[in-house]
């Protein structure tokens, strides 16, 4: 969402996110926030049958958002990420969903947050790619990784380098997990996502039945 519409966006917030939306003191951050939420809200009410500006998203720190209905309003299980000009949205009628999008930054320092937050596999997998692949490859694994853990909702408590992510260019990723009492973590379906250039995103999905993919670029 470069172009930040956000005709007619602000009023189908609630209070609190319009709230959020003036403390940031940059206009463009302020447009991006709004255009996000309010492409969100659009989202739900779309798949709930409410309207946008009706719909009660609880947050809470350390917690997934939640979406709270009336009886009778479908259920639904959402993710929402979001990095430089573009912000991603995961829907979902069955499954809970993480989602991750990563803006490519040359001047991102791999070997050094590698060697911290990655498996040994992995990063001995990153030092043997070729050099012009090397930096996409670190933003596949860990756009993966946040997927993964945003998917469980337990955030950074799982420890990154206990999330080994294998690639291959004939099937979906998979992904173990080592941490104590997340081994469920290696059970959800991943799907790596190219949603526009110079971006890496990762969708998981905690269910082991074959997941659909829709995408929309509204």
């Amino acid at each position: 969402m470069p172009a930040f519409d956000t005709a007619g966006s602000e009023e189908i917030l609630s209070p609190a996110e319009k709230a959020r939306a003036a403390r940031y003191h940059f206009d463009e951050d302020r447009q991006r926030y709004i255009a996000g939420r309010a492409s969100l809200r659009r989202i739900l009410a779309d798949r709930t049958s409410t309207p946008a500006g009706e719909l009660v998203i609880e947050e809470s720190e350390g917690e997934k958002p939640r979406l709270t209905l009336t009886a009778g309003a479908p259920g639904i299980f959402f993710n929402v990420s979001h990095s430089g000009d573009y912000a991603v949205i995961a829907a979902s009628d069955t499954a809970e969903v993480g989602i991750d999008i990563e803006q490519i930054r040359v001047d991102c320092p791999i070997d050094q947050l590698a060697r911290r937050y990655y498996a040994t596999a992995e990063f001995e997998w990153l030092r043997n790619l070729p050099e012009d692949k090397k930096l996409q490859g670190f933003y596949r694994l860990w756009t993966i990784k946040e997927a993964v853990l945003k998917c469980a909702g337990v955030g950074l408590s799982v420890p990154t380098q206990s999330i080994r992510v294998q690639l291959a260019e004939d099937h979906a990723p998979t992904v173990t997990c080592s941490a104590t009492g997340q081994k469920a973590l290696g059970e959800f379906q991943v799907r790596e996502l190219s949603p526009v250039e110079h971006y890496a995103s990762a969708l998981a999905v905690s269910t082991k039945e074959e997941v659909r993919i829709f995408l929309d670029d509204a």
